[in-house]
C-alpha cells in the first residue's frame, strides 16, 4: 500500500486511495490508528471496480505527523472538518463514511456538518458521551506499560516508544478534561442532524465501549429522521 500526503490547511494529511468504483467510501481509524493497521482487511478485498476507497491518517496520526496530536477542545469536530477538506481536495463530492472507534464521533460529526455530501454512516465500537463508568475503564488502560506485548508492538512500530506513550496518556487526560468540563459530551448534541441511512456496529464483548453507547445513538438518530 503507497500513501500520499497533501497539504489540508495546516497539516500534511497522509491518505490512501485505491479503486475506481462509483461509491466512494472514506475509512476512519480509532484511537492512534492510521491506514496501515485498522483497515488493512477493506483495503485490500472490498471490490476496486465498486468501490473507491480512501483511509486518512488523522493530524497528529501515523504518518500525519508533524504535528503531534491536539488534544484540546473541540478535536473530535477538527478532525470532522480536516476530513470534509480532504475529501473536497480530492474532488469527491459524494461519499460515505465509516468510522472505528472514536473516528465513528468524527464521522458522525462530518455526517451533520455535511448533510448534501454524506450519503451514509457506518460506526463500528462508536460512543457520543463518556460516562464515569467509561473513564474507569479508560484509566485502566491509560499505562501501556500494562499492556500485553502483542497488543503495545503495532503501536510501537509506528510510532515509537515516547510518542506512542505520551500521547496515548494524552488521549485519556483528554476524556477526563471531557467527563468534567463538558459534562461527558462527545457528539450526542448533533445526532439528530444525521439524516442519512446509518449503520451502527457494536461487538458485545466490547472490553472498552459498552452497548448502551450503539443503543443511544440508534435513538437519538432515529429520533432526527
Amino acid at each position: 500500500m503507497n500513501s500520499k500526503k497533501i497539504f489540508i490547511k495546516d497539516v500534511q494529511i497522509n491518505y490512501i486511495l485505491v479503486g475506481n468504483g462509483p461509491k466512494k467510501i472514506i475509512f476512519l481509524p480509532g484511537a492512534l490508528g492510521n491506514v496501515f493497521k485498522d483497515f488493512v482487511p477493506q483495503i485490500n478485498n472490498l471490490n476496486r471496480n465498486k468501490y473507491t476507497i480512501i483511509v486518512w491518517d488523522p493530524p497528529g496520526y501515523g504518518l500525519s505527523r508533524p504535528p503531534i496530536r491536539d488534544y484540546s477542545t473541540g478535536f473530535f469536530y477538527r478532525d470532522a472538518d480536516y476530513v470534509l477538506a480532504l475529501m473536497k481536495e480530492l474532488n469527491i463530492h459524494k461519499f460515505s463514511l465509516v468510522g472505528w472507534c472514536h473516528g465513528g464521533v468524527t464521522a458522525l460529526i462530518a455526517a451533520s456538518k455535511a448533510t448534501d455530501a454524506v450519503q451514509s454512516v457506518v460506526t463500528l465500537g462508536t460512543n457520543a458521551f463518556i460516562t464515569e463508568k467509561d473513564m474507569q475503564i479508560f484509566e485502566e488502560i491509560q499505562n501501556v506499560e500494562n499492556w500485553l506485548p502483542e497488543r503495545r508492538q503495532p503501536f510501537l512500530e509506528i510510532y515509537g516508544e515516547t510518542y506512542f506513550t505520551e500521547t496515548w496518556s494524552a488521549w485519556v487526560d483528554a476524556f477526563k478534561i471531557i467527563l468534567k468540563e463538558n459534562q461527558g459530551e462527545l457528539c450526542s448534541e448533533i445526532l439528530h442532524k444525521i439524516k442519512v441511512p446509518t449503520l451502527i456496529v457494536h461487538g458485545a464483548k466490547d472490553p472498552l465501549i459498552s452497548i448502551e453507547h450503539a443503543l443511544y445513538l440508534k435513538k437519538k438518530i432515529l429520533q432526527g429522521s
